[in-house]
């Protein structure tokens, strides 16, 4: 019986894994490198940890769940053990014979249950992925507009 409950809690957790490792969402953006840059970090609301724009690397800190992202009409206040980092890689490239950068989002979501156990990852719902992208679309919009105004 403990060898069919083991086998049960494996194939969970690499169900968990590969879910995970799958939940990574990517947007291509006609913009300049450095304007998309500047949006992205515009977008991100959470301290930054890393801000390499050389390697095209940008991440936040460890952010609690109760002092980050909560979905709008959402009462459910989140665990206090629950903490995630935003991880974003930017690529330069051409697409469509115009200049482009391709953004790749991830987040890293982790509970922790109590002070002795280990972290274990969660998945996410991509809300919050799915809003930061949107963030950095609407900040090269206005960066475009006043681009405009101001010629």
């Amino acid at each position: 019986m403990f060898s069919l409950v083991g086998c049960e809690t494996m194939k969970k957790e690499e169900r968990i894994n590969n879910a995970i490792e799958k939940s990574v969402f990517t947007r291509v953006y006609f913009a300049s490198y450095e304007s998309v840059w500047r949006a992205a970090q515009l977008a991100l609301k959470y301290p930054i940890s890393v801000n390499n724009m050389d390697n095209g690397v940008l991440e936040t800190d460890w952010v609690r769940a109760l002092e980050g992202f909560s979905p709008p009409g959402s009462g459910k206040i989140p665990s206090s053990g629950i903490r995630y980092k935003i991880a974003l890689n930017m690529v330069k490239g051409r697409s469509q014979g115009r200049e482009s950068v391709r953004v790749t989002l991830r987040k890293n979501l982790e509970r922790q249950r109590d002070f002795f156990s280990d972290p274990e990852q969660m998945l996410t719902d991509s809300l919050e992925e799915n809003v930061i992208l949107y963030r950095i679309e609407r900040e090269l919009i206005i960066q475009d507009a006043l681009r405009k105004v101001g010629d």
